[in-house]
């Protein structure tokens, strides 16, 4: 079953292969795969392989603006432990996201990352939400820290083989009392 998330803005829903041209637009820019933690794009084959081998999988979403639906960057989660990231239960999600640079600083991935919260906690279940930055990733820190996910631990000198270099991560999270409390005293205002 597809999902499809809405916003007041966007669409969350599935990347297709008639996406690729605008994918490799946006991730053809060193700025925006570094930020997230991969090599950019080469070309338009490329970014088809990567909507066919990675950005299908369930939990994986494009980023839609509403009025077009053209994406305008991906945002997904992965259920499950990850130990060496610092992540212990099955019950517990991150997310991982990134923008095109034409879309910085217009509040899309805040509005995207607060609703799949949202989804999350309220649709399925999860206990714990989880979402990391590397160093230097300042809107990305920005975008988290506003969604309310609080700072828990620190991976450092981790190495990326598809870089080729060694990084430094900050894991934020947030757990569902948390969330659900948050959302009872907004109310309450």
């Amino acid at each position: 079953m597809a999902v499809t998330i809405e916003t007041e803005r966007l669409i969350l829903k599935k990347w297709t292969d008639s996406d690729a041209e605008k994918l490799y637009a946006m991730a053809c820019d060193p700025l925006v795969g570094e930020g997230a933690g991969w090599l950019p794009h080469s070309d338009v084959e490329y970014s088809r392989a990567i909507i066919r081998s990675v950005l299908t999988a369930d939990g994986e979403f494009a980023i839609r603006l509403k009025d077009t639906e053209d994406p305008i960057g991906s945002m997904g989660f992965r259920i499950g432990d990850s130990p060496k990231r610092g992540i212990e239960n099955k019950d517990e999600a991150e997310i991982g996201y990134w923008v095109g640079r034409d879309y910085w600083n217009r509040g899309f991935a805040t509005e995207a990352l607060t609703e799949l919260i949202r989804y999350l906690f309220e649709e399925v279940g999860i206990r714990r939400i989880w979402c990391g930055y590397f160093d230097g990733n300042v809107r990305s820190e920005r975008v988290i820290t506003k969604c309310g996910l609080k700072f828990h631990h620190r991976n450092e000198n981790r190495y990326n083989s598809m870089l080729k270099k060694n990084y430094n991560e900050t894991m934020m999270c947030m757990s569902a009392e948390e969330y659900f409390e948050n959302k009872k005293t907004l109310k309450q205002l």
